[in-house]
């Protein structure tokens, strides 16, 4: 328990996880709505191999930091680049938001 209670101790690091998740929802639903296509040809093969893989891939390199968080968090380029990866993928689902709505709109207004 104390391991997981490490884990959410850095705000930052709760909204990277959620960033992470909602990166890989906005594209699972681009994929599957025939939006998009997944330009990593490593992810590209994991999502059509297994949906769950493809989540757990997206989603394991944020939890790994979570983990190891509590032992590099006093090193001085930590939190910048943290602060950096979450502005980064902030910009990411904003951009995954706006190619949503315009494709769901496009979808609805054809059907």
């Amino acid at each position: 328990m104390l391991v997981v209670r490490s884990m959410f101790k850095s705000k930052l690091l709760v909204l990277l996880l959620i960033l992470c998740f909602f990166d890989a929802l906005f594209t699972d639903i681009g994929l599957q709505l025939a939006l998009i296509q997944e330009a990593n040809p490593f992810i590209r093969h994991l999502y059509e191999w297994h949906i769950i893989a493809y989540y757990l891939v997206k989603l394991i390199f944020p939890l790994a930091l979570m983990l190891i968080y509590p032992y590099i968090r006093q090193k001085l380029w930590v939190q910048p680049c943290l602060t950096l990866t979450v502005i980064v993928y902030a910009a990411v689902n904003v951009y995954h938001f706006v190619w949503l709505s315009y494709g769901l709109t496009y979808v609805a207004g054809s059907a």
